[in-house]
């Protein structure tokens, strides 16, 4: 849905183009989490706001955030069916315990294995490899027939994970956005790339085609990486927008200053009017940081996760404006069902027509925009318009 989006935005800058008989130089970052810049503070992703501008690519932006914006009502998931395994011992581990865009799915999957009589033991990764590679250890030494873990950098546990296929252990992520392989047999999650996408078209919609970012970045999450560096580049194609090069932290930085530094930071571009933030419980460190500094009605915020703290922010207009947000109990349920085929050997679903390695097994998880024309209530997570719980449990054979 939104690649096609995408292409449609292309379309309508070429035109611009030819209509103000221009020659476009569009400078972007790329949207490999892998090869991004150096992660000090203030590193070299930029968006300069080289590229086309006009009322079309103007409107352009704001058709895709209004299609993000509207409910997602058709199940593009698996349709094959396939038959879980009985007596399952699952281990489910997450990257922080304080990092919601992790438990979350964890939550759902744990509620999905329930389901069909598994068993489940969630693990805490705390932020930190070290940590995440030992509990990962700990759960196949206790039993562990499968291992599902959300956030988590394979690259960063390869020990584990290399222990876990000797002994024939499938372990699966999710919310990552990562390729499969170096022992991972799937990720389950948005396509980070397209929802990056939107992000950038909010700012450049929102602002007029006038905004003036602050990008921030985490990169311990190559979705946030995608997501960020995806914005970057819609943003780099807006001739009268700009960005500063990107603020990196890692997630132990939260708490620990990040929204001092942040707010310095805008403090010091009074120029700034809008801010990338990295995820949800980052940006919830930055929000207060930047109201005590007393810059709130000049910025104007983009985050992604949908914790409720965040959504009550946007329903107040309170620094915070949009929030890309994703289903979580569709990626719990999508992540049970590929660890399903996993466990019986079958061959994974793969997407039809997707042809990114990073997304071809995510079972095209639903997304949404959410502003302050579709907030709702900031309590109630976001879920697509169709009973998610009923698809899959029809698919497995089980339930009602």
């Amino acid at each position: 849905m939104v690649s096609t989006l995408h292409g449609r935005f292309a379309r309508l800058l070429v035109v611009a183009a030819m209509f103000a008989a221009l020659v476009v130089v569009i400078a972007g970052c790329g949207s490999s989490s892998s090869s991004s810049s150096s992660g000090e503070t203030g590193g070299s992703t930029e968006a300069s706001g080289n590229g086309a501008s006009g009322s079309s690519d103007l409107a352009a932006a704001e058709a895709m955030v209004k299609k993000a914006e509207a409910p997602w009502t058709t199940w593009e998931g698996p349709t094959k069916p396939t038959k879980p395994p009985s007596g399952i011992n699952l281990a489910l581990v997450t990257c922080a315990g304080t990092v919601n865009g992790c438990v979350y799915p964890v939550e759902e999957a744990a509620k999905a294995a329930e389901t069909l009589g598994w068993k489940t033991t969630t693990y805490d990764g705390k932020g930190d490899p070290v940590t995440q590679n030992k509990v990962v250890l700990q759960a196949i030494n206790s039993g562990a027939e499968a291992v599902l873990m959300a956030g988590i950098d394979p690259s960063a546990i390869q020990s584990s994970l290399k222990t876990a296929e000797e002994r024939g252990i499938p372990v699966g992520d999710m919310t990552q956005g990562v390729a499969p392989g170096e022992g991972l047999a799937f990720d389950v999650g948005a396509n980070y790339v397209t929802g990056g996408e939107v992000t950038g078209a909010w700012v450049v919609a929102d602002s007029g085609g006038e905004a003036k970012v602050l990008p921030t970045n985490d990169k311990e999450f190559a979705s946030t990486v995608a997501i960020v560096e995806a914005a970057l580049k819609v943003i780099g194609e807006c001739g009268g927008c700009e960005a500063l090069p990107t603020e990196y932290f890692v997630s132990s930085d939260i708490g620990n200053g990040l929204g001092q530094r942040i707010a310095s930071k805008l403090q010091s571009n009074p120029d700034v009017n809008y801010v990338i933030g990295a995820f949800d419980p980052a940006v919830a460190e930055m929000v207060p940081a930047i109201q005590n500094a007393g810059i709130a009605e000049n910025i104007s915020l983009i985050s992604n996760v949908g914790d409720p703290q965040n959504l009550e922010w946007i329903a107040e207009g309170n620094v915070q404006k949009a929030d890309l947000v994703f289903d979580n109990q569709y990626i719990g349920y999508a992540a049970i069902d590929q660890m399903i085929r996993a466990l019986n050997k079958e061959e994974l679903w793969k997407n039809k027509g997707e042809n990114d390695p990073r997304f071809e097994y995510n079972e095209n998880v639903p997304y949404h925009l959410i502003t302050e024309n579709n907030v709702g209530d900031p309590n109630e997570p976001w879920t697509a318009s169709f009973d998610t719980v009923e698809k899959f449990e029809k698919l497995w054979g089980v339930g009602g």
